[in-house]
């Protein structure tokens, strides 16, 4: 079992986030998220400390206080639950809201989790995934010793997110991100599914897929596995784009064999004897680096958002 940070942002005294609507307050709010999430990762057995701070204090003393209860401990992940704001959107379009969460860097150790909450609370409360931000400033992930990320679940001041609030199933989605359990499990869910070796290579042995084909699969994989809610057109633009997760050595499932299928039939990269399986060994590793040089890209393994982008032609 693991160890986690959890709090929430803002004193209560404070003014956090409410906007010109008021729909929701953050302090009030992300409490609730916050106390939530702690329930959900204690009935699955780990250990959390809650560093939210609740004094009346400055922002800036407010701030001291959490990062000083974080540093105390040794943990897995640093959480900190925030709401949003500044769209202003009375209108209830759907293009102003939306769940983002913050990491210090791309090579943060929270950057997979933080992948994964986004898609989460987009899908189990209906809104926009904003997706993942770098941030350097932001004091809780630059001054905490343990990986840290920081979830916006979402904004105040949108009449869709206000709408489809629900901070229970936020924070179990959160939750979900983290542990890939759901609530109260004790047994794994993986959020990428092994692909079938047999009929993986069989596909590979007998059928060159189209760009199309592969798109469409990479598409239905996305939304199956919840990084996405996207048409299934086998057009790669900014939707499919922002349902990819980011891939590294090790990782399996049908998406990787999509990205495998990129490489090999679209961009004519080998990839050693068992082809497009599903699985990132080296050999895949090998050939994702020979295609990052070619690319002008930092030819580090990685497949994340500008190797994506290169490998789908977008």
């Amino acid at each position: 079992m693991a160890k986690y940070n959890v709090h929430a942002g803002h004193c209560p005294q404070g003014k956090g986030a409410s906007g010109a609507t008021g729909f929701l307050k953050e302090s009030v709010e992300d409490r609730k998220v916050k106390e939530e999430v702690i329930r959900l990762l204690k009935s699955q057995g780990h250990t959390v400390y809650d560093c939210t701070c609740d004094t009346a204090e400055s922002q800036s003393g407010c701030l001291d206080k959490i990062v000083s209860k974080c540093n105390q401990h040794s943990v897995e992940r640093d959480i900190s639950i925030h709401l949003n704001s500044g769209r202003s959107d009375q209108r209830g379009d759907g293009d102003t809201g939306g769940v983002e969460v913050y990491v210090y860097s791309g090579s943060s150790k929270a950057y997979d989790n933080a992948e994964k909450i986004c898609a989460a609370v987009a899908k189990v409360l209906g809104i926009a995934n904003r997706g993942v931000k770098i941030n350097e400033s932001l004091r809780v992930l630059r001054s905490t010793k343990s990986p840290a990320l920081l979830v916006e679940c979402c904004f105040v001041d949108d009449k869709d997110d206000y709408e489809r609030w629900d901070a229970k199933k936020c924070a179990a989605a959160i939750v979900k991100g983290l542990t890939g359990k759901n609530e109260g499990s004790m047994t794994d869910e993986k959020q990428e599914k092994a692909p079938s070796k047999k009929s993986t290579q069989t596909k590979a042995i007998f059928s060159k897929p189209t760009k199309k084909e592969i798109v469409k699969d990479l598409q239905t994989s996305c939304n199956k596995q919840g990084f996405s809610n996207q048409k299934v057109d086998g057009v790669a633009g900014k939707n499919t784009l922002a349902g990819c997760r980011t891939l590294r050595s090790g990782a399996s499932g049908e998406i990787t064999k999509c990205m495998q299928q990129l490489l090999k039939y679209v961009h004519g990269y080998t990839l050693g004897g068992y082809g497009c399986d599903g699985d990132f060994g080296n050999a895949t590793k090998a050939a994702v680096k020979k295609f990052q040089k070619a690319s002008n890209l930092t030819a580090d393994g990685i497949v994340g958002v500008k190797t994506w982008k290169k490998l789908l032609g977008i």
